[in-house]
């Protein structure tokens, strides 16, 4: 079996495109610290890219270089890709999977991204669970519609565990 990290390619980020499914969102002072790690260790995970250089994972990392001088300067502009040939639904669950691995993720987004799984794609709710790594009550809660809504979230009575001082 050949492993996609087998073949790096240094590619222009001014040529990479952000995908519209990846639920992950990584805070000012979390940037800040990724780039510092890569200003500190260098690259050290390359960026996942499809055949025409849609991001599947990375999307921050590619933002920090073309936001950061220092960043652009390392490698002059150039990033660290796999390129992986992979269908949209593939994709979508592997860039879940591995967001799931590292952070957390926006609900709303998470809900988008497995509605077009179920809808465009026709993917079951067990397979999905199965591609991100999530049980099929997690699945089924991402599919709802208007979720917060629907839960009555502002009504629920919450414990008064915490006081600010």
């Amino acid at each position: 079996m050949k492993h996609p990290i087998e073949n790096i390619k240094w590619l222009d980020a001014s040529l990479l495109k952000a995908n519209d499914y990846n639920p992950n969102c990584v805070y000012n002072q979390e940037l800040r610290l990724l780039e510092f790690s890569i200003l500190k260790q260098g690259w050290i995970q390359p960026l996942l890219v499809t055949q025409d250089y849609e991001i599947i994972d990375g999307f921050h990392r590619w933002s920090l270089v073309k936001m950061s001088k220092e960043l652009k300067a390392l490698t002059d502009g150039k990033v660290p890709c796999c390129v992986m040939a992979l269908t949209e639904p593939e994709r979508i669950m592997l860039t879940i999977r591995i967001n799931r691995a590292k952070g957390s993720h926006i609900a709303v987004r998470m809900h988008d991204a497995i509605t077009k799984l179920v809808k465009e794609y026709a993917i079951s709710p067990e397979e999905i669970g199965k591609g991100i790594g999530a049980n099929r009550d997690e699945v089924d809660l991402l599919l709802m519609e208007n979720v917060f809504k629907k839960l009555d979230i502002q009504s629920h009575k919450y414990s008064k565990a915490w006081y600010p001082s």
